[in-house]
């Protein structure tokens, strides 16, 4: 997380998708949001002021996590953030999350969030049965399954050799969002079938992972949502592993139009309202993901064409750069 997650009301912490734990440096708890509490099943009030080792969540008292907290508060001039997955034990079960520490200027303070991490058994979505006979495929849920190869994509993209830079972009854009609206339809099946839930009615951490992990059945890659940006009316997508920069090879530019259509096609389902996505930084190494960001057109175009010297300047610069920090 970067400076944003530090700069939210009480409410908005309160209101927050996933657990905000403000701590002193000795594990002691300033603020404790209404998630975190629900995930352990504690009043806030009884927490606060307590030690979060010692008195809260003694399962955390190992290297593994109260370890890493007390070398990250020494480290002051060290890394900003951190992360790492832990398995909470609660009286009334045991819960796998991934822990962030994001270092605030306040009183030395180390910010806390807690996101849940499901076993979302997509590995059965992704068996897939052929039927030789038949030439078809079909995976668990009984849905037909289509696969491409690099052939078909570069005659996709052939179909716009001719068309203007900005012509091509919004022309992807286009397929790739009914692509994702029509996709995310698709996977609601599944989730209802699981959980009895839409995707918008299902956590929406569940509804997340399980959009990225039915990308993954196709070889497309996974992503990430981060939600920190929300309240500057944006939302920002980490894909890893697209397999258009390698497929269509070294150009500049980005050349994952389609994927940032997708995405808008996965969010404006999710959300309800219409939404449109820019691809702000293609991978060019395996270790980096694709970014894009996601919100109203008229809130992307201003973000994508701002004011010198404006936030937006500054964070469409961090955003590109990766220097905006993680949480």
């Amino acid at each position: 997380m970067n400076e944003e997650l530090l700069k939210l009301t009480a409410a908005e912490i309160d209101s927050l998708p996933f657990g905000y734990v403000a701590l002193a440096p000795d594990g002691t708890i300033r603020k404790y949001n209404r998630y975190e509490a629900d995930l352990a099943r504690r009043d806030p009030q009884e927490v606060l002021g307590k030690n979060f080792f010692r008195e809260v969540a003694p399962c955390t008292q190992v290297q593994e996590f109260e370890g890493r907290f007390r070398s990250f508060v020494e480290a002051e001039d060290g890394e900003p953030s951190l992360s790492f997955d832990f398995e909470f034990t609660f009286r009334h079960g045991t819960q796998r999350v991934r822990i962030g520490f994001v270092r605030s200027p306040l009183g030395r303070e180390i910010i806390m969030t807690v996101n849940r991490v499901r076993d979302l058994d997509l590995s059965q979505s992704a068996e897939l049965k052929a039927d030789p006979a038949r030439g078809s495929m079909e995976n668990a849920a009984g849905q037909r399954v289509v696969i491409t190869n690099a052939d078909f994509w570069h005659a996709l993209d052939g179909i716009f050799a001719d068309a203007k830079p900005e012509d091509r972009r919004v022309e992807l854009h286009r397929l790739g969002l009914h692509w994702g609206l029509h996709h995310a339809l698709r996977v609601e099946g599944f989730v209802q079938k699981r959980y009895l839930q839409t995707l918008r009615e299902v956590e929406l951490q569940v509804a997340l992972e399980s959009l990225s992990g039915s990308l993954g059945t196709l070889g497309l890659g996974s992503f990430e949502v981060r939600l920190e940006f929300r309240r500057r009316g944006l939302l920002v997508v980490e894909h890893r592993n697209s397999p258009y920069p390698v497929i269509f090879g070294e150009v500049d530019g980005p050349r994952c139009d389609l994927l940032a259509g997708v995405h808008a096609g996965f969010l404006s389902h999710l959300s309800g309202r219409n939404l449109v996505a820019r691809e702000i930084s293609c991978s060019r190494r395996p270790e980096m993901p694709c970014r894009f960001v996601v919100g109203t057109e008229r809130r992307i175009d201003r973000l994508l064409d701002p004011v010198e010297g404006s936030s937006d300047a500054h964070l469409l610069m961090a955003l590109r750069s990766g220097e905006e920090g993680r949480g």
